[in-house]
């Protein structure tokens, strides 16, 4: 399957897309990209592995939380050498208390007029309406797309590339 729409109007649409959130960071965690991408107007530190069991014991090994939330991930990531890069709104109280727990090695940039949404590694797209706070991925009715196809992974990282630096500007 490379493309995949969750549209989350219901609980159970609202637990797809948990599961397809955790599954895109449990592939990142066994498989790191070189560089990922965050784009989010608003931006908390919202529990997105459920590690109650242990069971990403075999992947990372040093992460014993029960619940693993966005800024241990990301940290873990750019631990293990991924190039990390965030876009988000300045002056959201959760966004900046987020944006404090993250590693020095985690680059970010504020941009007040951000709109855009999504998540972009070396093997996948994930772009909606959705903001990577509780209410984006359990409460609100979003509408969210994923792409695994090379093609458009690889035109999406070009284009996050060069907003990021257009955005450095």
């Amino acid at each position: 399957m490379s493309n995949r729409m969750i549209k989350s109007t219901t609980r159970k649409n609202s637990l797809q897309l948990t599961d397809c959130l955790s599954s895109l960071f449990m592939l990142e965690l066994a498989l790191p990209s070189q560089q990922f991408y965050l784009f989010s107007p608003w931006i908390s530190d919202v529990a997105l592995v459920d590690n109650r069991f242990g069971q990403i014991r075999s992947v990372a090994p040093n992460l014993e939380e029960r619940q693993l939330p966005l800024s241990t991930l990301l940290n873990t990531m750019a631990l293990r050498g991924t190039a990390v890069y965030i876009v988000c709104r300045p002056s959201y109280e959760r966004t900046e208390a987020f944006l404090r727990k993250l590693s020095v090695d985690i680059q970010v940039r504020r941009v007040e007029t951000l709109h855009e949404k999504g998540l972009i590694g070396d093997h996948f797209y994930l772009r909606g309406s959705m903001n990577f706070t509780y209410s984006g991925i359990h409460i609100n009715d979003e509408h969210i797309e994923l792409t695994t196809d090379s093609e458009q992974v690889a035109r999406a990282l070009l284009e996050a590339q060069h907003r990021w630096e257009i955005l450095g500007q």
